[in-house]
């Protein structure tokens, strides 16, 4: 399970760039997953990235820590399952309609779950 964490780390740290270089760009494409299949196919995705960083974490450098962030990411797929398009769409507006600096704030975030991520995935080199 490290390889399939270890890309979503890179896979995670590579949106979160682009979030913060083309923040209205990645909205667009947000914009374009408001229908029921493309948010349940998310929803779908976020619960399998959660479930790889849990069954990943018992191996890793940090697996409380990275037992925790998938707890997270698959709750967070659930609730997606059971958002609605309807109330989806409120929360992208209301994201979209708040400052530069706001919009930017889940893509640093992005960036430091994805090297997090990472990091705790790749085994130390030994020195001899």
């Amino acid at each position: 399970m490290k390889k399939p964490a270890l890309l979503i780390g890179i896979l995670l740290i590579c949106i979160g760039i682009a979030g913060v270089l083309r923040p209205m760009y990645i909205m667009t494409i947000g914009h374009h997953l408001l229908t029921p299949t493309r948010l349940h196919a998310v929803a779908a995705l976020r619960i399998g990235i959660g479930l790889v960083l849990i069954l990943a974490a018992p191996t890793s450098r940090a697996p409380n820590a990275l037992r925790v962030l998938g707890a997270l990411i698959f709750v967070v797929g659930v609730a997606t399952a059971f958002m609605g398009v309807d109330r989806a769409r409120v929360m992208l507006d209301w994201w979209s309609a708040q400052g530069p600096v706001f919009i930017r704030l889940p893509y640093c975030i992005a960036i430091a779950a994805g090297s997090f991520v990472t990091y705790a995935v790749t085994a130390r080199q030994r020195s001899n």
